[in-house]
């Protein structure tokens, strides 16, 4: 062996030498704890041996990761956290020279004793496992005590008050119970007041994380009393998405329905279809609504603004009709005073009067109409025709340029020029004025309509409004159990 070569080895030999201390070291504190498994239980909580009989402490805390899918129609939500268990096991006491071991071995920690917490309100969840199991143990060698923190993705139900939809504020928990040990054998406690801790920057869609609190929730049950735990999550509802998809298209509609007061009163089918159109449309909002919401008897603030929306839309097309009802009303059927040829002639009613026929009278040889015969709405003259009061003597028809001047057979002087017409005319100028009195009216609804539709609205949006964001609202303070 050269020099060089003697002088390698026996560098190799020291540097050996050096570093075996540390490995030895390094096992010797594994190879401990092996052998204080050897001999342990993990069927007893950790003071069970002690006299005095005192339970186990466990010192919990949550670690929020993300809040999401809460959902009013299931009444749950979605949460992804890092739970945090602490207490002290002093079988697990050993020397180790290199502090505390962290260990994220599924043997060692099935062979471990851990508290039997479950969460009360759990729906699903899942215990993460990507791309390792999400869980490590840190053990303190000289005192024994114990962290264990697991990463976990949970459903839990929340059982949401509806009342201020959407508007509203909910409080929410989760609560972690004991399944075997009473509160002789196991007691939890939160690790300090503010024991949930939230990651910066969390975002929720829909809702804003106002506050959160923790407090003990042990209760007695028939089987003994059994620790628990209770965090409380404070969450108010965002009111953008349901301000953009349900209250301004809905103020719209009310506003388009009020355009038919601005309509003639003739336009009959722009206002049916006005109308319609914007009852069938509210129709659908509300029903788009109500598929996202359970099926609740209580009545919601977001029912309360669609059913009165309906009520407006409903009520202009009522008004319409009304409008269409007063524009063509028809007065009722009236008797013609006597007088007209032949005083004190009495009317008597047939249903189906012809049409005024004339007959040609020549005078000095020039034809003038004569009406034969007297029509009214439903009657005529009792035995007496207009003819009957031409002279019965034909020398007597002097015509001259007015008309005819004759004398009926009761005296009464007939102008027949005038008289050929003037029934028929008198009517149909009566009727006009009727109906122009009529259409007047309707026009006058609608002026007042036009004013006591957006009134009556905006006095609803005066009362809606603070009622719901200000006095209706729940009152989520700090609960009285919270510590």
């Amino acid at each position: 062996m050269t020099p060089v070569s003697r002088h390698l080895v026996l560098a190799a030999v020291t540097v050996l030498t050096m570093c075996q201390p540390r490995i030895a070291a390094v096992a010797t504190g594994f190879e401990r704890l092996d052998r204080v498994m050897e001999n342990y239980d993990n069927r007893l909580y950790p003071t069970y041996d002690e006299h005095d009989g005192a339970p186990t402490f466990v010192n919990c805390s949550l670690h929020i990761l993300s809040f999401s899918s809460i959902s009013a129609s299931s009444m749950d939500y979605t949460i992804d956290i890092y739970l945090r268990q602490e207490w002290r096991d002093e079988r697990l006491r050993h020397y180790n020279e290199r502090g505390e071991l962290y260990i994220n071995d599924q043997t060692f920690r099935d062979r471990l004793w851990k508290p039997d917490l479950f969460f009360t309100n759990l729906k699903k969840g899942h215990f993460q496992d990507i791309t390792v199991p999400n869980f490590y143990l840190r053990i303190k060698p000289k005192t024994g005590d114990i962290i264990y923190s697991s990463r976990l993705s949970l459903t839990l139900s929340c059982s949401m008050q509806l009342y201020s939809y959407p508007m509203d504020i909910q409080n929410c928990s989760m609560d972690m119970e004991s399944y075997t040990f009473t509160t002789e054998q196991l007691k939890f406690a939160w690790k300090s007041e503010k024991a949930i801790q939230l990651i910066d920057n969390l975002v929720m869609p829909q809702f804003n994380l106002d506050d959160t609190y923790s407090y003990d929730c042990t209760s007695n049950l028939s089987t003994g009393e059994f620790p628990c735990l209770r965090a409380v999550f404070i969450l108010r509802r965002q009111f953008g998405y349901h301000l953009i998809q349900s209250y301004l298209p809905t103020v719209l509609i009310v506003f388009m329905s009020w355009v038919s007061f601005w309509l003639d009163v003739d336009a009959i089918p722009a206002r049916v279809t006005l109308g319609v159109t914007t009852l069938l449309t509210m129709t659908t909002l509300a029903g788009g609504v109500r598929v996202s919401l359970p099926p609740v008897s209580y009545i919601k603030a977001i029912d309360v603004w669609m059913g009165t929306c309906t009520i407006f839309v409903f009520g202009a097309l009522l008004e319409f009709t009304m409008t269409n009802y007063l524009s063509r009303k028809r007065p009722p059927q009236r008797a013609i005073k006597p007088g007209f040829c032949g005083l004190g002639a009495k009317m008597r009613h047939q249903d189906n009067d012809k049409l005024t026929t004339t007959q040609m009278i020549f005078t000095d040889g020039n034809a003038l109409p004569v009406p034969k015969t007297y029509k009214t709405i439903g009657s005529r003259l009792a035995g007496e025709t207009v003819s009957d009061c031409v002279w019965r003597d034909n020398s007597q028809h002097i015509p001259d340029s007015m008309g005819w001047q004759s004398e009926n057979s009761d005296g009464c002087e007939t102008d027949y020029a005038a008289s050929a017409l003037p029934v028929m005319t008198t009517e149909e100028q009566t009727q006009k004025m009727m109906d122009e009195k009529h259409k007047k009216k309707a026009k006058v609804l609608d002026d007042r309509c036009r004013i006591i539709f957006p009134l009556s609205f905006f006095i609803f949006n005066i009362i809606y409004w603070p009622s719901y964001l200000v006095f209706l609202v729940e009152d989520y303070t700090k609960p009285p159990q919270a510590s």
